[in-house]
């Protein structure tokens, strides 16, 4: 049996271990932990809570680039260290497909810990965005514009979804489940893609006052809707950042 200090069962773990399920992954050799994202849209996400984060609890990391995938992020070679975040539920191996959410966040009654989880996985696997309006449904947008809000996440894996499904239940978060294929090619093995919409404006507007963000390329895509009433596609960061001024 695994012993674990109850003290790291808590909600910075919690969404830590989000931001592992979008972009993580432990080598099959369990010989080093990568969490790693855009260089450009995440960096700033995890110079302010990935990297401080897993030095807290782990051991102390500096993030960094990796050319070779092109990415920006942080990873720890020491064993003890993979182990431990092993011991927590941070998966071992290629686990797009089978990637889930451990027991001790799903049947946890702290709210804290729910909301941090489901804020880690937004943050590395979600998206805020706008698509134009269309229907006799949509009059209450301007058509010329990307203005209709949208949070959507595109998953692999059926038990995450599921998972996902349950808690935002529990939250009380309305949303949409869909399933398809993949156009062929997009994915190595074609294999079926979960996705989950939030549409409804006034749950939108809860999700980023109650479950909020802890990365700015979402923040600034909300700020700049919210502030513009539409979000201009293909924005970078630093761009919705001067529109922000």
């Amino acid at each position: 049996m695994v012993l674990i200090n109850n003290s790291l069962y808590n909600p910075e773990i919690a969404e830590l271990l989000g931001n592992f399920i979008g972009d993580g992954w432990i080598e099959s050799s369990k010989d080093a932990l990568y969490i790693a994202g855009s260089q450009i849209e995440d960096k700033e996400h995890y110079d302010t809570f990935v990297a401080p984060t897993f030095s807290k609890y782990f051991i102390n990391v500096i993030p960094r680039k990796f050319s070779y995938w092109q990415v920006y992020g942080i990873v720890s070679y020491k064993k003890k260290i993979v182990q431990k975040a092993i011991n927590l539920g941070f998966q071992v191996g290629k686990k797009s497909h089978i990637a889930k959410i451990p027991n001790w966040i799903m049947e946890s009654n702290n709210n804290g810990i729910i909301l941090s989880v489901i804020r880690g996985i937004f943050d590395t696997d979600g998206c805020f965005n706008c698509k134009k309006a269309y229907g006799k449904y949509d009059k209450t947008w301007t058509k010329e514009h990307h203005c209709k809000p949208r949070i959507i996440f595109n998953l692999t894996s059926k038990t995450l979804v599921n998972q996902m499904c349950v808690l935002f239940s529990k939250i009380n978060i309305d949303f949409r489940r869909y399933e398809r294929m993949p156009k062929i090619n997009l994915l190595r093995n074609n294999a079926k893609i979960y996705t989950i919409h939030i549409n409804k404006y006034n749950h939108i507007e809860k999700w980023f006052n109650m479950i909020k963000t802890s990365n700015s390329r979402h923040q600034t895509r909300y700020d700049v809707w919210k502030k513009f009433g539409y979000l201009p596609p293909k924005t970078t960061i630093n761009q919705r950042k001067k529109m922000l001024k």
